[in-house]
């Protein structure tokens, strides 16, 4: 029965037209190294553009740069969102928001003009180091989802 209800699900998606993303295409690979990624300020910039080499040219593949991707990511901001009876947050949340623009580098015209936000939360710990380092883990993780979400952004921009 499962079978069945799986095989039914799998021609429903081929008829539709349905491909995942994640399937690759000459023309898709080809164009997505062609993205020149400018360098990102700071130590999360120097993460987020690995993570775009690492997305957008999986195979390191030589070509002439026909784009230019331009990221900037905006200074994260705080809001307590746990307050415990003597006025002490508990729980902190951070948002992050980034920019980025994909320029024709041929047509000098941009192709992609987004932003995208993030958002996560951690404890406030009576312990300093460990709100220290739980501040800056989800830091990184929200960094490091917004490349991939300005990666895929860019990927699907390709494959059209």
């Amino acid at each position: 029965m499962v079978k069945y209800i799986a095989l039914c699900f799998g021609f429903l998606l081929a008829g539709c037209g349905f491909q995942p993303l994640y399937v690759t295409h000459e023309d898709t690979l080809n164009q997505a190294a062609s993205v020149q990624i400018e360098p990102i300020a700071g130590q999360e910039g120097y993460e987020a553009e690995l993570i775009l080499q690492k997305r957008l040219n999986p195979e390191q593949i030589v070509v002439t740069p026909k784009y230019r991707l331009s990221v900037v990511f905006h200074k994260p901001t705080y809001t307590n969102q746990s307050i415990r009876s003597d006025n002490f947050a508990t729980l902190e949340k951070m948002s992050i928001t980034a920019t980025y623009k994909l320029k024709d580098i041929q047509q000098n015209q941009i192709v992609i003009s987004s932003s995208i936000d993030s958002n996560g939360m951690y404890n406030l710990v009576k312990d300093p180091y460990a709100t220290v380092v739980a501040k800056e883990k989800l830091y990184q993780n929200l960094i490091r989802g917004m490349a991939d979400d300005i990666a895929m952004h860019i990927l699907s921009y390709f494959k059209g």
